[in-house]
C-alpha cells in the first residue's frame, strides 16, 4: 500500500525501473490523454507490477506530473534538434526547405495526429500534466525562436506553433491531409515575414521578436482568473 510519500530510486535499477514507469505514462498520455492513465494501466504498460506504480511516487498527480515532463522535453528536444541543423547551415535555405525545417521542429514526424491533439487539449483537465507542459513551454518556444532566428525570419516561436497547430486541428476536423495544409500555412506565414523583412529594415528579426512579444504578450494566467468572478447583480 502506498504511504503517500514517493521513494526515492536509490540504485541505478530503481532509477531505471521508475525511469520506465513515467515513460509508459507519458506514452499513454500521448495516445489517450490523462485520463487515460492508471496504475493498472501504466503497470501492463511498463511490464511491472502494480505496487511499483506506487512505489516511486507520492500518487497518480505524481506521476502524471513526471510524465508531463517526459512529454514537453520530447517535443522541445525534436525543436532544438532542428535548431542545431539550422545553425550550422552556412545560408538562408529555399522556401520549401524553410517550410519543411519550420514543420519539423513543431509537429511529430508522422501520425496519427488526432491522439495527439485530444491529449493537448485534455491536459487541460489534468492540473499535474498542464503545470508540467506550462513549465516546459519556455524551453520549447526558446528552441522554435533558435530555427526561426537562424532562417532570419520576422516570426515569433507562438506564431509559428500557433499556425502548425491551427492548421493541424482545422485539417483534422475537415478530414484533410495534416502535413499538407500545415505546410500550406507555413508557407503564407514564411511570406507574410518576408513582407515584414523588407518593411522593417532598421530592424533584425530577433529585435523584432522582443518588441513584437513585450508589445503584446500572451496571457500568463486562466481566462476565468483574469476576468474575475462578476458581482451578482442588484435587483
Amino acid at each position: 500500500m502506498s504511504t503517500g510519500i514517493p521513494r526515492s530510486a536509490t540504485t541505478s535499477k530503481g532509477e531505471a525501473r521508475r525511469r520506465t514507469i513515467i515513460d509508459a505514462a507519458a506514452a499513454i498520455i500521448r495516445e489517450g490523454g490523462p485520463s487515460a492513465v492508471t496504475h493498472r494501466g501504466v503497470a501492463e504498460r511498463a511490464g511491472c507490477s502494480l505496487s511499483a506504480t506506487t512505489y516511486y511516487f507520492s500518487g497518480l498527480d505524481d506521476l502524471l506530473y513526471e510524465a508531463g515532463r517526459v512529454n514537453i522535453a520530447l517535443w522541445a528536444e525534436r525543436a532544438e534538434r532542428v535548431a542545431k541543423k539550422v545553425e550550422a547551415l552556412d545560408h538562408v535555405p529555399p522556401l520549401e526547405e524553410v517550410v519543411q525545417l519550420l514543420l519539423a521542429a513543431t509537429l511529430p514526424d508522422a501520425g496519427p495526429y488526432l491522439g495527439h491533439y485530444m491529449q493537448l487539449i485534455s491536459a487541460n483537465s489534468s492540473a499535474p500534466v498542464g503545470r508540467a507542459y506550462g513549465e516546459g513551454r519556455n524551453r520549447l518556444n526558446a528552441a522554435v525562436d533558435r530555427v526561426v532566428n537562424g532562417l532570419g525570419l520576422y516570426l515569433t516561436a507562438e506564431t509559428v506553433i500557433a499556425t502548425v497547430d491551427g492548421a493541424a486541428v482545422t485539417a483534422l476536423s475537415e478530414h484533410r491531409d495534416v502535413r499538407s495544409t500545415a505546410l500550406v500555412l507555413l508557407r503564407r506565414l514564411v511570406r507574410i515575414s518576408e513582407l515584414s523583412s523588407s518593411a522593417l529594415t532598421d530592424t533584425t528579426p530577433k529585435e523584432f521578436r522582443t518588441r513584437i512579444t513585450s508589445e503584446a504578450p500572451l496571457p500568463t494566467r486562466p481566462l476565468d482568473a483574469e476576468a474575475g468572478t462578476p458581482e451578482p447583480s442588484v435587483h
